[in-house]
């Protein structure tokens, strides 16, 4: 049955949410301050976004490669506890970065173990999603997404308090200890019986023709999407401190936070089609508000659009390619989903980060870059229109 769980374990949303908060706890902690960390040991701004862009790609065939194990072997917990692991071994290497001579290809190897971690998402989404009936599986996944963001929030505060006692170096170890807690939540609360074996395999036949087409679309939106941390750079083109950027992207990741439950309970109710339409539209507006900056205050904005996009899109986006694929497959298809949205995000920093730094030395300003953005995305949400969930058929 698809909703048959392990007798002990009656809401693995908030278990799995609860190793989330933690994760991102100390992911977090991180991220406001990456951008500087990585300028401060010689990159240019658009290098930053091809190491983030780099990074996600080479782990996305990790994702599948989890899923497709998860579903071989049916087993869902050890993938999750590997993963949390190698995200807080990763960031130990980002402290040995800090501290011996700067190696890009050190940075990225350990940029790329830290993303490797997120083999434990097709796993986890897998448990939630046969957990949930798919009427409520908005729901479940919103409870995820809004935990995992919370902890996110938590994290930056803990940088915004602690970055002028700690600098670089503290933050980074601190991070660790978080991390290590997702790792004892998934181990001790997390009660996995092996499923049934109905493996069939990972064939990509007889995929519904809509599923197909929101990969299409949503391949497009992931080249149009640059990462949080081109807007900090927007930022310290208009001098703000170290406590402001991290004030701004605490804005972000609360926006983020409070908005993924609201948004995935809306498709439960109303479709998953119309809250994708949102967030593609918000990425535009994201994109469009660059032209209306002119101080630090007047980008405030931007990292409210952006934190509603991310709200918008990660819920639902993971829901609806649930909801188009049997069981059998789940874990496998929405690897395979992740990985190609993993792929698409190298040529997309690549292409961005080009667009930014060739911008910024003909113009002074990105503007090339965000154009390409709002073009890209006009065309993934036309090709959005034509997808039909089940609500539609």
């Amino acid at each position: 049955m698809e909703n048959e769980v392990p007798e002990k374990q009656r809401d693995p949303a908030y278990v799995l949410g609860a190793a989330s908060f933690l994760n991102d706890a100390g992911s977090d902690m991180i991220a406001p301050i990456w951008p500087t960390f990585l300028t401060g040991l010689g990159l240019t701004q658009g290098q930053v976004q091809v190491v983030d862009g780099l990074a996600l790609t080479v782990t996305s065939i990790a994702k599948l490669g989890a899923g497709y194990a998860s579903d071989r072997t049916g087993r869902r917990k050890l993938f999750i506890t590997i993963g949390y692991s190698m995200s807080m071994v990763s960031r130990l290497g980002f402290l040995l970065v800090s501290f011996f001579a700067y190696r890009l290809q050190h940075l990225i190897f350990w940029k790329s173990m830290d993303r490797l971690g997120k083999m434990r998402g097709p796993p986890r989404d897998a448990i939630v999603a046969d957990h949930a009936q798919e009427k409520t599986r908005g729901r479940a996944f919103g409870i995820l997404r809004s935990l995992d963001t919370a902890g996110a929030v938590a994290g930056t505060l803990i940088t915004l308090l602690l970055f002028r006692y700690l600098g670089y170096a503290g933050i980074i170890l601190l991070a660790v200890v978080p991390t290590a807690g997702s790792v004892i939540i998934v181990t001790t609360l997390i009660k996995e019986q092996r499923g049934r074996d109905v493996f069939k395999g990972v064939s990509f036949r007889g995929l519904d023709r809509n599923l197909l087409l929101f990969l299409v679309a949503s391949v497009l939106f992931a080249l149009a999407t640059y990462s949080y941390s081109l807007l900090i750079f927007l930022s310290t083109g208009h001098s703000s401190t170290v406590e402001q950027q991290t004030l701004l992207y605490l804005l972000f990741t609360i926006v983020y936070a409070t908005s993924a439950y609201p948004f995935g309970r809306f498709s439960d109710r109303v479709g998953r089609r119309p809250v994708l339409l949102c967030a593609f539209l918000l990425l535009i507006v994201t994109s469009l508000w660059f032209y209306l900056v002119v101080d630090l205050w007047s980008l405030v904005p931007m990292f409210l659009f952006f934190g509603l996009m991310n709200g918008a899109l990660d819920p639902v986006q993971t829901s609806l390619v649930a909801d188009l694929v049997e069981k059998e497959r789940r874990a496998s298809i929405i690897g395979a989903f992740q990985m190609a949205i993993g792929i698409t995000a190298l040529p997309a920093g690549i292409i961005i980060g080009f667009l930014w730094d060739l911008s910024m030395a003909i113009a002074g300003s990105p503007v090339f870059a965000f154009q390409y953005s709002v073009v890209l995305t006009l065309l993934a949400l036309v090709i959005l229109l034509i997808v039909k969930t089940h609500s539609e058929k």
